[in-house]
């Protein structure tokens, strides 16, 4: 993931850029890089004077997001992007932003898919249409027969937080977040006991109704459709935009311009609204409270504890 931020930041032409690692090996390409610093041994070693606006990024494994925030918060960084899920619990999250904002630091959960091209391009055609009357989303896995070898019990216990919040903030971004739902939920897998399927709906913030479905056993992926009273639209896969105009017709795809086509989507983007505030009220960026917010939400659709035992 860190290679991905360096790419994005050369993309928007940083020329001054500080690299943390814990190991010398994934770094060494970088060395005589002259707008690069490296710093190696992890981020509890780490030892700087960040400028009034720099703005840090920490992209560290799930369990080591906090004490990273933490630690660049307490070397006078006062601009954070952390990468989501911040923690696997939302009470973490709300202590987390608490002590943030008391330190004045401003500090945004690195949603990148809410910084797509194709997020803003529907965004932009619906708000033509009159805005959106209705929406339904899929945040089925594609399971994969080695994660238990590669993610902890830990992560994959509260895998719709780890993984599935990237669509479900997707859609929440286009429709706000949720007011009232019901859910439900069936089965279990091995290494997620609280429930394999997961379907339900509700209302918005905004009053646009909403439903979900998962099932974690099938052959879905994620998926967002969204409804006006002109068009349908689909992002699926989520880095991709179609549009359907009548109920009869076939589903046709929006041509997509990026900035920046060679970095991973949303990456340029999101960077480039944390380095220049007047670009946020066209990319939108997700404070803590607003994670916090929609980690509660899974952890009440999935079946989750919001607090650590």
């Amino acid at each position: 993931m860190g290679k991905q931020y360096l790419k994005a930041l050369r993309s928007l032409g940083v020329k001054e850029i500080r690299v943390c690692s814990h190991s010398k090996a994934r770094t060494a390409e970088l060395e005589g890089e002259n707008d690069i610093t490296v710093s190696v041994g992890g981020f509890e070693r780490l030892e700087c004077h960040p400028q009034p606006q720099e703005v840090g990024i920490i992209a560290t494994p799930t369990p080591s997001l906090l004490a990273a925030a933490r630690h660049l918060a307490s070397l006078g960084f006062r601009r954070l992007l952390i990468e989501k899920p911040i923690s696997l619990w939302s009470s973490k999250i709300d202590c987390l932003e608490s002590e943030l904002a008391q330190q004045g630091v401003e500090a945004v959960c690195a949603y990148n898919r809410v910084a797509y091209p194709s997020f803003h391009e529907v965004r932009s055609l619906t708000g033509q249409e009159g805005g959106i009357t209705s929406c339904t989303y899929s945040f089925t896995e594609m399971v994969k027969p080695d994660w238990q070898h590669r993610f902890s019990p830990e992560e994959l216990g509260r895998w719709g937080i780890a993984n599935s919040l990237h669509v479900i903030g997707m859609a929440h971004g286009l429709i706000g977040l949720p007011k009232e739902w019901s859910a439900y939920r069936c089965g279990s897998l091995p290494w997620h006991p609280s429930g394999s399927s997961f379907v339900g709906a509700g209302r918005s913030e905004l009053g646009i109704p909403f439903s979900f479905h998962a099932d974690w056993g099938s052959t879905g992926r994620w998926s967002v459709e969204i409804h006006t009273l002109v068009s349908s639209y689909r992002l699926c896969p989520l880095e991709k935009l179609f549009r359907r105009a009548s109920p009869a017709a076939e589903w046709q795809e929006v041509p997509i311009e990026s900035f920046a086509p060679d970095a991973k989507a949303g990456f340029v983007e999101q960077l480039a609204a944390m380095l220049h505030r007047e670009l946020q009220r066209h990319v939108p960026l997700v404070p803590l409270a607003r994670a916090a917010a929609l980690t509660r939400y899974a952890e009440d659709i999935l079946g989750y504890s919001n607090t650590r035992s």
